[in-house]
């Protein structure tokens, strides 16, 4: 039966591919599975090769015969749950992901699997719940840490999301492109020195640049700092839409040039 490793290649987008052609190459299922019609084994495997590789159709195909070979093998209905994942037909995958973690609560491509599918299906409390499920099992990368920092913030759970952003950040200092958000959460819990300087990380080039210097100016009033106005006059000079009709109702600002 294929095992545990198995379900570490399909559950590996970078190296899937890969892992598929040297599956190919080396163990020839196709010529086993054609001296040996019942062999489980070269079934599967030609079935992940071809979902790695792409070919739906064929993995399907595959798929089914695995089935046919064993209707009651888990490793079947494992690997054939996270093929569908991955393609228009992911809603299929949802109840098979279901019952494989009912069966196997630490199987952790499926765990991965159907966190993603939660996030599809906009249940967000449940796509965290699994995310951490996930994240006791095996060490969050950086670009998972932010994804988290992103659900818990549009949830709005503060304390949590800054958890996560700090987490991402410390994990991988250069590649962190979340000061945005983390100077929103940090003026969120008044943390306002903390805003300030994540906020003054904020490039000029980013989407939310003008959103960045009117939270920028909000947090120069609460520290009294002796440029607020100028950061005020900077928010007005940078407005877009959005931050214009904000920066003029703003009551921080009253009595401010």
């Amino acid at each position: 039966m294929v095992g545990d490793s198995m379900a570490d290649v399909r559950a590996s987008k970078a190296a899937g591919v890969r892992m598929a052609a040297v599956l190919w190459d080396s163990y020839e299922p196709e010529k086993v599975l054609a001296a040996d019609p019942f062999n489980l084994d070269a079934a599967l495997r030609l079935a992940t090769a071809h979902s790695s590789l792409g070919h739906e159709a064929r993995a399907l195909e595959m798929f089914k015969r695995a089935a046919e070979i064993s209707p009651t093998s888990p490793d079947v209905r494992v690997y054939l749950a996270l093929h569908l994942a991955r393609t228009p037909q992911w809603e299929q995958a949802v109840p098979m992901l279901e019952k494989v973690i009912a069966d196997s609560p630490d199987r952790l491509p499926a765990l991965e699997a159907l966190a993603r599918l939660r996030e599809k299906q906009e249940r967000m409390e449940d796509a965290i719940a699994l995310r951490q499920r996930v994240y006791a099992l095996r060490a969050p990368t950086a670009a998972e840490l932010t994804e988290l920092g992103e659900l818990q913030m549009g949830l709005g759970r503060t304390g949590p999301a800054i958890d996560a952003f700090e987490r991402a950040k410390a994990a991988a200092p250069k590649r962190f492109a979340s000061d945005f958000e983390l100077g929103l959460l940090y003026l969120d819990a008044r943390r306002f020195t903390d805003a300030r300087d994540a906020l003054d990380r904020v490039a000029p080039t980013h989407p939310e640049y003008p959103m960045a210097l009117f939270k920028r100016a909000q947090v120069s009033v609460l520290l009294n700092e002796p440029d607020r106005e100028a950061r005020i006059q900077r928010a007005r000079q940078h407005a877009d839409a959005t931050t214009r009709t904000l920066i003029e109702r703003e009551k921080l600002f009253q009595g401010l040039r």
